[in-house]
């Protein structure tokens, strides 16, 4: 019995629509370049991360703390009545002095000082809860205050509630420049897919002649743009590993530390459904032609 051998440059494969196109340099250049968008993407958030840790836990429990001089003692009540009346301070606490050296004792384990001795050194303190919603002059209304009576505002605090705020503008900002590139990636996969579209249009035709319903001549380009987003988005979460161990050493320093694993699904299923989306723009109008045809 004579052995058939398969001509050169014939691709065997069984018929139907759900086979999936071959990989060709068209597909592998969009796989990079999603790649890179989606890297992009994954540095992104890993910046957010890292100025979440770096902000800390307090971030949703904000205090400013004000001193004053306890040879100006004669001003507390009045002070304490102007920071109480800014719009935007919720509540005003006045801390004793031993509370603070407790705290500050505490804090500063094997300081030295006993507890009386430090309270003497310490100045009056008065603890600002802020409301959610702050104005724009908040902290100045309340540097001027203190200021006014011969108080000081710790300025880190007030440096630290700002960043607090640009966190939360700068997250919205993540989120709106992850949907242009979004966006952009599902064009980029959408006009590769057209183009093996266009190679393949002579099969299509045949196939939609022979009845193959618009769901099963679509299938196999959805599954390709799947498969080429969801390939993108592991990449680009593996390349994101020479960037935590690059800054690993500077972050540990400030007490951050990068969880990358928590970017693999997101990666990984974001990029399954930009592919989806953009084969679904390419075999929109080729599909859909065919069937009028």
């Amino acid at each position: 019995m004579a052995t058939e051998v398969v001509p050169d440059r014939v691709n065997t494969r069984l018929p139907g629509g759900f086979n999936l196109p071959p990989f060709g340099v068209h597909q592998i250049l969009a796989l990079i370049i999603v790649c890179i968008a989606l890297w992009a993407v994954g540095v992104l958030w890993l910046g957010m991360q890292t100025a979440g840790q770096w902000v800390g836990s307090w971030q949703d429990d904000i205090h400013i703390h004000v001193y004053l001089d306890t040879q100006r003692e004669d001003n507390v009540e009045q002070l304490e009545q102007e920071l109480a009346a800014i719009p935007q301070v919720a509540s005003v606490k006045l801390i004793s002095q031993q509370e603070a050296a407790r705290w500050m004792q505490e804090w500063l384990t094997g300081g030295g000082l006993q507890q009386d001795e430090l309270a003497k050194r310490l100045p009056i303190t008065f603890e600002l809860s802020l409301k959610d919603e702050r104005s724009q002059f908040l902290f100045a209304d309340i540097r001027d205050t203190a200021k006014h009576f011969g108080g000081k505002v710790n300025e880190d605090e007030v440096n630290l509630a700002q960043v607090h705020d640009l966190l939360t503008q700068a997250g919205l900002l993540a989120w709106f420049a992850s949907l242009i590139l979004a966006i952009a990636m599902a064009l980029i996969i959408s006009n590769t897919l057209r183009m093996t579209l266009l190679a393949r249009a002579d099969e299509i035709h045949l196939m939609r002649l022979l009845g193959a319903k618009e769901w099963f001549v679509r299938t196999p380009f959805i599954l390709e743009g799947m498969v080429l987003g969801a390939g993108a988005g592991v990449s680009a979460w593996l390349l994101l590993w020479p960037v935590k161990l690059a800054v690993g050493d500077w972050l540990s320093t400030m007490q951050v530390d990068l969880n990358i694993w928590i970017l693999l699904l997101p990666l990984l299923f974001g990029g399954a459904i930009v592919g989806a989306l953009g084969a679904l723009i390419a075999t929109a109008h080729v599909v859909s032609s065919e069937a009028s045809a």
